[in-house]
């Protein structure tokens, strides 16, 4: 049922204007779970060439992060920097974060990610857990990169494929 949907949804994508095709794959890369590699397979798909499909995918990603990052930021910097010491759901929230830190890094969940979870949950663990937010927009944005990079590889032997 959920490969029929997804084949419908790419069909229908793909008969709609170009500029509305490339929207539609920048408004896709903002999907958690789905993300850059998701949408530049998408956009291999419907025809858009390989290289500007990754590239608007790419973009679209980002920005969702840059905004995740920025915002949680403020929000875990306020939260730090309390005095109070009381237990509660974000200080829980926190303390998991923390140990998923500990054990992979930055690095580790931004390329790890897009297997296990999304990218957005990466960036708010690592915030969480008091990483740098410059650190932890570095390594996202290579991490967006690679495996945008990857889903257009996927997306354009795919469409190869399907095209022979």
């Amino acid at each position: 049922m959920f490969r029929q949907m997804v084949q419908k949804f790419v069909g229908q994508l793909s008969e709609l204007d170009l500029l509305l095709q490339h929207l539609g794959v920048f408004i896709i890369s903002f999907i958690p779970f789905v993300e850059s590699p998701g949408a530049a397979i998408v956009g291999s798909l419907i025809g858009i060439p390989i290289i500007l499909a990754v590239i608007i995918s790419i973009i679209g990603n980002w920005i969702s992060i840059m905004f995740v990052i920025l915002s949680f930021n403020a929000l875990f910097t306020k939260i730090r920097n309390r005095n109070s010491k009381r237990e509660g759901f974000i200080q829980n929230r926190a303390t998991k974060a923390r140990e998923r830190y500990d054990k992979y890094g930055v690095p580790g969940l931004a390329l790890i990610a897009p297997l296990v979870a999304s990218a957005h949950i990466a960036a708010f663990t690592s915030l969480a857990a008091g990483a740098s937010k410059r650190r932890v927009i570095v390594w996202h944005s290579v991490s967006i990169g690679f495996w945008g990079i990857l889903g257009g590889v996927l997306g354009g032997y795919l469409y190869f494929d399907i095209m022979q």
